[in-house]
């Protein structure tokens, strides 16, 4: 454990199609998934096994139904002269505004949040924490992405506040089957097998409807260099993410 210290396929019509980076729909169950959000870096050498871990998922039969594995590539560890090539600023301000809500209790890699908690289960190989994670009703999301443009409505369940502005949505396109020789720094010399990467990330609130309807922001060029792509869409209520979609996407580029 290496430490830093600071303070599917269904569409909304119900028939089977294909999901690509500029044609996706999908819509979750009211039940609440496992949201797993692993904070890591190319430059730790604490990392690489906790990325071998959450790339079992990639062959989960419930991998997009019930399990939303997405790695966020943080920047702090740059400086031990690797650059993590995934690592963006805003994935590290992430992982400290999880510090600030209490989420957590520190900031280090590779760090697992969980539905909005902190997990240490990994590190005592403890994973039946994950596996037996009691779902409740949440509420159902619906999401649309036609080219540019998103559309998302949620329905909280009665249990949920229902005050929209507890309320946000966030949007990531994600990579994996990445190979990366690493040539400098803690990991030199290995490479790095890596899935679930985060290559973008978008927040938005949701109006007195809970929905949202927006354009979303240019695909970055990196992206085509992604083995596999898929969308990953969730919900936070107060800071947790509590519901979520997300698929492969079968033809990246049209």
């Amino acid at each position: 454990m290496k430490w830093i210290i600071f303070a599917g396929l269904l569409g909304f019509s119900g028939f089977i199609h294909s999901q690509t980076l500029e044609s996706f729909s999908k819509e979750s169950s009211a039940e609440s998934p496992v949201f797993m959000e692993l904070y890591t870096s190319q430059g730790c050498n604490s990392c690489p096994p906790a990325e071998t871990w959450i790339s079992s998922f990639v062959d989960n039969k419930q991998l997009w139904q019930r399990y939303f594995p997405i790695a966020f590539h943080v920047t702090y560890w740059n400086y031990l002269g690797w650059k993590d090539p995934f690592s963006q600023r805003q994935f590290s301000k992430r992982q400290y505004k999880h510090l600030n809500a209490l989420n957590i209790r520190q900031v280090y890699t590779p760090e697992f949040v969980v539905n909005g908690h902190e997990w240490r289960g990994w590190f005592e190989r403890n994973v039946k924490q994950i596996t037996e994670l009691p779902s409740k009703d949440v509420g159902k999301l619906k999401v649309e992405i036609s080219r540019s443009n998103l559309k998302a409505q949620f329905k909280p369940s009665d249990k949920n506040g229902l005050n929209s502005q507890d309320y946000k949505l966030y949007v990531s396109l994600i990579g994996s089957g990445y190979h990366t020789p690493i040539t400098r720094g803690e990991n030199r010399n290995k490479t790095l097998q890596q899935d679930f990467v985060a290559l973008t990330l978008s927040g938005f609130n949701l109006n007195n409807n809970f929905s949202v309807s927006e354009a979303l922001p240019a695909i970055p060029k990196s992206s085509k260099q992604a083995p596999k792509l898929a969308w990953v869409v969730w919900v936070e209520y107060k800071g947790k993410a509590i519901q979520a979609v997300g698929d492969w996407l079968s033809t990246p580029y049209l």
